[in-house]
């Protein structure tokens, strides 16, 4: 796909330019500790929503190695079992956790006449 900018005489400038990508999405995952294998079809226990993947590279002076990557995938129990004693759990919030869209009300104004100014002149947004 291309878009293009008529220019003075008509003619076509190329502002930018497209083309088609292919992204892999990750299918499955298996834990690493007890070889759990997780899909996001599959989700009835909510193993994929609550699934725990770390990577990273060392860096200079790591324990791991220089440059090293390292790696873990664990499902919600080997997390809660392996780092259940550091876990810090805390309930969330309830005004976010009952009803996301409470949180905002009242913070947007809503407009009928699209050709209104957002505030009027003489005041300061609220």
């Amino acid at each position: 796909m291309l878009i293009r900018i008529l220019g003075a005489q008509g003619k076509g400038i190329n502002m930018l330019e497209y083309q088609d990508k292919v992204v892999q999405d990750v299918a499955a995952c298996t834990c690493d500790r007890c070889h759990r294998r997780m899909t996001p079809d599959d989700d009835a226990l909510w193993e994929w929503g609550e699934k725990l993947s770390v990577s990273f590279h060392g860096g200079y002076g790591s324990i791991f190695g220089d440059g090293n990557k390292v790696e873990i995938d664990l499902c919600q129990q080997c997390v809660k079992e392996t780092l259940g004693a550091w876990l810090r759990i805390s309930p969330s919030e309830p005004e976010l956790a009952d009803a996301p869209s409470e949180a905002l009300r009242g913070s947007v104004r809503r407009y009928d006449n699209p050709t209104d100014p957002v505030w009027p002149s003489d005041s300061e947004p609220s």
